[in-house]
């Protein structure tokens, strides 16, 4: 019998998404062979897709034929497509959430938790009880009404991603070189249009270009970020400052030196001065929060970046900034202390370019170590 959906509705853009999983994974070989979380977390997510798009092929090829098991096998493929289709919103979620080193609420894990548990059971229960999709005694493939329950609850796992992001958002600062809706857009947009014109494929496809949309912002967060600390470099301050200038936005800057720090090098060597930078880049993020922009200018330099000329915001950071480094020096069980010299300037986006400023910064620190 003649399949009940054109093939070739969906040949075309699953392909499509099929080769561009393989450039990605071709592409960036030498970050997905880190073994840390997030790259298994992308390793699982383009087999995720990739696994989505071919099934979503055989879907369409089977969609209306007769034949031994023909039923079953429409059946499998169905299911396998709908369950890649949560897996992959799923995988973006933890992406995000390993990306970000953010702490899931107690309320977002058992959120997560019970979506897991519905959508699968869904899934298991249309097996016995169609409810999600059909098939007819010609095994023809046919939605019914759970398919937008479906649909309602694999989007509440993109909306939970939302609220991760706009949480890191607000907690590293204004700037972000990781716009959500690379991800976010291509997916709506595959939803709206397969769901409104039966017989159209793209969700699978639409994830691929949206994953490929994810690792461009990782290129571009690479250029702005320190390999070692993990915080903003000294392009990011080019950039901010710029930005800055541009919407005439009010600035303050804060640089802090560590003193004495090529002595550690000296007698420990550079991987306990490595380790030690690290750490004072860990004090610098739980004394700022969601205050300001934190970069490692060079070597054991480091500057704050905060919208706000206030003296009650300088002075209160500077505060919690002696407080926990003073803190680690009582508490340490590194060999190491971190005795940091810091300054602080108020930049005039208005007679001032990056350089003056800097200028106007370090001569703050140099003032605070005589002191």
């Amino acid at each position: 019998m003649e399949s009940g959906i054109d093939i070739r509705m969906a040949l075309g853009s699953d392909l499509i998404g099929m080769i561009l999983v393989v450039v990605m994974i071709v592409g960036n070989i030498w970050r997905l062979r880190l073994k840390t979380k997030e790259s298994k977390v992308l390793i699982a997510m383009l087999g995720t897709c990739f696994s989505c798009c071919l099934s979503d092929v055989i879907a369409f090829a089977v969609d209306g034929n007769d034949g031994p098991n023909a039923r079953e096998l429409v059946y499998f493929a169905n299911t396998w497509l709908f369950a890649s289709n949560f897996l992959c919103a799923y995988s973006w979620f933890i992406f995000l959430k390993e990306h970000f080193g953010i702490e899931l609420t107690s309320s977002q894990k058992w959120g997560m938790r019970f979506m897991k548990v519905v959508l699968l059971g869904m899934l298991l229960v249309n097996l016995v009880q169609p409810f999600i999709f059909n098939v007819s005694e010609h095994n023809t493939y046919s939605r019914m009404f759970g398919y937008w329950i479906y649909l309602a609850f694999n989007y509440a796992i993109i909306v939970n991603s939302l609220i991760l992001y706009y949480r890191n958002y607000r907690r590293d600062g204004s700037i972000r070189f990781f716009p959500i809706w690379m991800y976010i857009i291509p997916i709506v947009v595959a939803t709206v249009v397969q769901s409104l014109y039966y017989g159209i494929s793209l969700m699978s496809a639409s994830f691929a270009v949206a994953i490929a949309g994810a690792f461009s912002s990782l290129q571009n967060e690479q250029v702005f970020r320190d390999q070692l600390t993990g915080l903003f470099n000294r392009s990011f301050l080019d950039y901010v400052l710029f930005l800055y200038s541009q919407k005439g936005k009010k600035a303050s800057g804060i640089m802090i030196s560590l003193r004495d720090f090529e002595k550690i090098n000296e007698k420990w060597g550079h991987g306990v001065g490595d380790q030690a930078l690290c750490k004072a880049a860990e004090i610098l993020r739980d004394s700022v929060g969601s205050w300001g922009s934190i970069l490692r200018y060079s070597g054991d330099e480091f500057i704050i970046m905060f919208d706000s000329q206030f003296d009650e915001h300088i002075s209160n950071c500077l505060e919690k900034l002696n407080m926990n480094f003073d803190k680690f020096n009582r508490n340490r069980t590194q060999p190491y202390k971190l005795d940091p010299a810091i300054g602080y300037k108020k930049y005039n986006e208005e007679t001032e370019n990056v350089d003056s400023f800097l200028n106007g910064l370090k001569a703050s620190v140099r003032e605070a170590k005589q002191k």
